[in-house]
Order: structure tokens, then sequence, then C-alpha cells
């Protein structure tokens, strides 16, 4: 079986918010993280999201490259709004304060959030093999 070479975390919020310009994102799309310890609960779940979909592949990566870190903070900022989210809530809008509920078989759960995070992971992710369903031998099998 193949060796684990890297600890968590992979990101830590100086990459977050330097590299890959995490505060730099307009305000509609993420608020900011305004303190670190939000972000790092985040960061640890996308992480654990990654490590599922990936089918622990980037366990065994020698190093962890840049956009493996890009797609973690992506899942983060996913799970972060997710988090901010009202449950059963589709909408608001603070300006009138208005409130449109979902129906109640069209909520975002838990299977709905790693969907969302999936996503935004196959953006960076989506033709490395990382992602790929089946036995890969460039990341499955010991060289």
């Amino acid at each position: 079986m193949l060796q684990e070479a890297i600890t968590s975390p992979y990101v830590d919020y100086k990459y977050y918010s330097e590299t890959y310009g995490g505060n730099k994102k307009p305000k509609d799309k993420i608020e900011g993280w305004a303190k670190q310890d939000s972000f790092d609960a985040c960061e640890k779940r996308a992480e654990a999201v990654l490590h599922r979909i990936s089918f622990d592949r980037v366990k065994r990566l020698p190093e962890i490259p840049d956009m493996v870190k890009d797609a973690i903070c992506a899942m983060a900022e996913i799970d972060y709004q997710e988090e901010k989210k009202t449950p059963g809530v589709k909408s608001e809008n603070s300006d009138g304060y208005a409130v449109t509920y979902a129906d109640s078989g069209n909520t975002t759960g838990a299977s709905g959030r790693v969907a969302l995070m999936y996503q935004e992971a196959s953006i960076y992710l989506g033709n490395t093999g990382l992602l790929y369903k089946g036995v890969s031998k460039k990341y499955d099998c010991e060289q």
C-alpha cells in the first residue's frame, strides 16, 4: 500500500488570502472570514471532502500542488457559504427583509453541499486524474 506523504492542513489562511486571493473575492461571492478559526474549520471539512472525492489519492502525493490547494480554498468557500445559510431558506434579501423558503424536497443538505464542493473542485482538478472513479495507473499503482 502507498504511504501518506503530507500531513494536513494543506492550506493555511495565509495561502488563502495571499496566494489564492480569497480576500479579493467580490463581496457577494464571500464576505470574507473575519477569524482564522472559521477558515480552519471550513478548510478541514473541504479537505475531508477532497479525500473522499479523490479516493484518498491526494494523501499519497509527494507534495501538494497549487491546483489542489486552490481547489481546497474554493471548496472551503462553498462550505462557508453553506454554513451561513439558514436551513430551509432558498434566498434572503436584507434590503426590505424578504425571505424565500425552499420546497421541502429542494433544500441543500450535506449531500447537496458535497455536490457543490465537487463541482468547485472539478474546476481545478478535472483533468488531473485525481477525481477519476476508476483505478488510475498514475495515482493508484506503486511505481
